[in-house]
């Protein structure tokens, strides 16, 4: 039987309530930057509003189309090869902070990595529920996704770009055990993640000092806790209801990346814990409308889909509010639909066009 349930109108609402806070604060906080190095004030805020527009694009084209054509076997293996091999090209590109991680064309750059997290995804939630049988018995059944997965996460740590990786395998443990599979196979899965986590934070000097920075920024405010210090200045000095649109002292030049990964700072100091607590509320509406599809789903392949997107947003969301605030170590992970990062905004937005079409798409 089908069933149209109409648009999810929490969630559209909630998605575009963050996409206008992103595009606010992000021309506040970038503005004196833009000026200074590009000549004008609106250079990041342009560039943001194109990604915004083209995102904008592919969600509503996602919605409006009469076919589910991410669930297909050709959509979800050309993207998953296509993301492998942009992966690879970033091998050879340029140095940008010490990691290789876009591939320019223009005056616009592109982060692979982003679009591996959708294609994982889609790869996985077709995978499992093409050949739920043989994953069911573990072993052998696992061995082909766990080759595809584990070729992505090597190439984004050769990057490097730890914290990415590192939800990659969070977000593929939670498709592997809400698909069923024995619980032994995810407790391997846990030892071998910390394992590799461990060892590859050992492996790389600047992983290793933010890792102590978060445990002890105090005592170096002005070295390795330096991006912690000031995050948490700003949030203090915003209060309750904030020291006013356009006038944060600390996103000048005292709070690295002040539109891109410490924006939250930004709007804390600038509209205060207002504006920050409406964010929250946001991300939690965003997550209980998201389970709640995951939930409905009648077709196991659109509930591991809606699953996977969920999870993927709020646990990007949570890790860059808890280093924004001290509880984890810088990451370079953006806050969705918020922070600077046409790469990630594009993604994001085709996955909830995804996820929206599965809430009111096709149900059996």
């Amino acid at each position: 039987m089908v069933r149209d349930q109409g648009l999810n109108i929490k969630l559209f609402i909630v998605v575009i309530f963050l996409l206008l806070v992103g595009a606010i604060a992000i021309y506040s906080s970038s503005a004196i930057l833009s000026a200074e190095v590009y000549g004008y004030s609106y250079y990041f805020f342009i560039k943001h509003l194109i990604y915004l527009f083209a995102g904008l694009i592919i969600m509503l084209f996602v919605i409006s189309s009469k076919s589910e054509f991410y669930k297909s076997q050709g959509f979800v293996y050309g993207l998953l090869i296509l993301s492998i091999a942009l992966l690879m090209l970033t091998l050879n590109a340029p140095i940008i902070n010490g990691t290789q991680r876009w591939i320019r064309f223009g005056g616009f750059s592109f982060q692979p990595s982003e679009l591996a997290k959708l294609s994982v995804i889609l790869y996985l939630a077709y995978y499992f529920s093409q050949k739920r049988e043989i994953v069911l018995k573990g072993g052998s059944g696992l061995l082909i996704p766990g080759i595809f997965v584990g070729i992505i996460i090597i190439l984004i740590v050769k990057q490097p770009d730890i914290g990415t990786a590192s939800m990659i395998v969070i977000i593929s443990g939670l498709i592997l055990f809400a698909g069923g599979i024995r619980i032994k196979y995810i407790l391997y899965l846990i030892s071998f993640s910390l394992i590799f986590l461990i060892s590859t934070i050992l492996l790389y000097d600047y992983a290793i000092k933010r890792v102590v920075a978060m445990f002890d920024y105090d005592s170096d405010p002005l070295g390795k806790g330096f991006q912690i210090v000031q995050s948490l200045i700003a949030l203090g000095s915003g209060g309750f209801s904030g020291v006013g649109l356009g006038d944060s002292t600390q996103k000048l030049y005292y709070l690295p990346y002040a539109h891109t990964d410490f924006i939250f700072s930004v709007i804390g100091e600038e509209i205060g814990f207002i504006a920050t607590f409406l964010i929250v509320v946001s991300f939690l509406v965003f997550f209980v409308e998201g389970m709640k599809i995951a939930r409905n789903s009648k077709n196991h392949q659109n509930m591991l889909i809606a699953l996977g997107v969920t999870t993927w947003i709020i646990i990007q969301a949570l890790i860059n509010v808890s280093v924004v605030i001290g509880i984890f170590p810088p990451k370079g992970i953006p806050l969705p639909f918020v922070s600077y990062g046409g790469s990630s905004l594009v993604v994001m937005l085709f996955a909830v066009g995804i996820l929206i079409k599965i809430s009111m798409g096709k149900t059996r």
